[in-house]
């Protein structure tokens, strides 16, 4: 089932930030950055839960530190 989210991660402040968002969900399945707004520090994605799990996708911007906020 196709799911859409929009995270708000403090850190994302620029465009290179914004590349770097997709460069880190590109390789997960699924996965589609539908928008990042910088100003806003707010990226929504698209994904189909049955293949990638919204923690999968929290770990993995994390692991490049950006942290999602609940």
């Amino acid at each position: 089932m196709t799911k859409q989210e929009t995270l708000k991660i403090p850190a994302l402040h620029c465009s290179n930030c914004g590349d770097t968002v997709k460069r880190v969900l590109k390789p997960l399945p699924s996965v589609e950055v539908t928008q990042i707004d910088a100003e806003a520090k707010q990226v929504s994605i698209q994904f189909d839960e049955s293949v990638v799990g919204l923690n999968q996708i929290r770990e993995a911007l994390e692991e490049v530190g950006f942290f999602p906020e609940d």
